[in-house]
């Protein structure tokens, strides 16, 4: 019996190994199986991922190829778009410099009207159609007598054409520059009071002196003085007066408050 029992542990030790070794070999088996298997998931992870780069790549150039008609649509819209803002740019340009001309004509027609009304609101109905007597000694309503001596240069050639020229409008500028305009109390040399006078008649030297002289005309938006005649202030009206012998060559009225 003993021998029996001896016997079978002498067999048991000398299996042993083998089932060792057998289950050694089924383990790495499984290992190398799964090694495998996840080495062959990687492998098909990999190539879908690089199927989903080169899906959205082919989408692109697709829908660059579909949407060519439409953005060439868009850019030939946004060149007539301009087109049209250009033209009617320009027609705005062209309305705005007509209404311009048409308000500078207006301007000048006004200014040519206000210029008669005034010349007419000048001459007293007592003075109209009659010059005021030549006396040798100053007296109301006279005017010297032409001097004898021979001028020693030519009289002076005016023209009234000043007044269409923008850069005298001389009423606007006033209602400006209103002070300018305000020169306080005037003081007549002979103390008759205000007689208005025309172009042609001749004035006394005592209203001509350096004291009633403009000495900066463009002040006032006037032109300036030719050789021999000065700008002057009578009472509310600027005169311009040959200083030679005292004629009136250009007046305005009530261009002074």
């Amino acid at each position: 019996m003993r021998k029996l029992i001896l016997s079978l542990l002498l067999a048991g030790v000398a299996t042993t190994p083998a089932f060792a070794q057998r289950d050694l070999d089924g383990r790495d088996q499984a290992r190398a199986e799964r090694q495998q298997a996840r080495e062959e998931r990687q492998q098909r992870q990999e190539r879908q991922e690089r199927r989903e780069v080169r899906e959205p790549r082919v989408d692109s150039v697709e829908r660059h190829r579909v949407d060519a008609p439409a953005r060439a649509q868009a850019r030939a819209e946004g060149r007539a778009d301009r087109r049209d803002l250009e033209q009617i740019r320009t027609a705005r340009e062209q309305a705005r410099s007509e209404r311009q001309d048409a308000w500078q004509d207006r301007r000048e027609t006004m200014t040519d009207q206000r210029q008669l009304r005034q010349a007419e609101r000048a001459r007293p109905p007592v003075l109209r159609g009659r010059v005021p007597v030549v006396s040798n000694t100053p007296q109301l309503n006279t005017q010297p007598p032409a001097r004898a001596e021979q001028r020693r240069y030519s009289p002076t050639r005016w023209s009234g054409d000043w007044r269409r020229d923008s850069r005298y409008d001389w009423y606007d500028y006033r209602n400006r520059y209103g002070s300018l305009f305000r020169l306080g109390f005037y003081s007549d040399p002979f103390g008759w009071g205000y007689q208005p006078y025309s172009i042609g008649w001749r004035m006394w030297p005592n209203y001509y002196r350096s004291s009633f002289w403009l000495d900066d005309p463009w002040q006032y938006r006037l032109p300036y003085a030719p050789a021999g005649t000065r700008w002057i202030r009578y009472y509310d009206d600027a005169i311009l007066v040959d200083t030679w012998d005292g004629q009136v060559v250009d007046v305005i009225h009530n261009f002074f408050w």
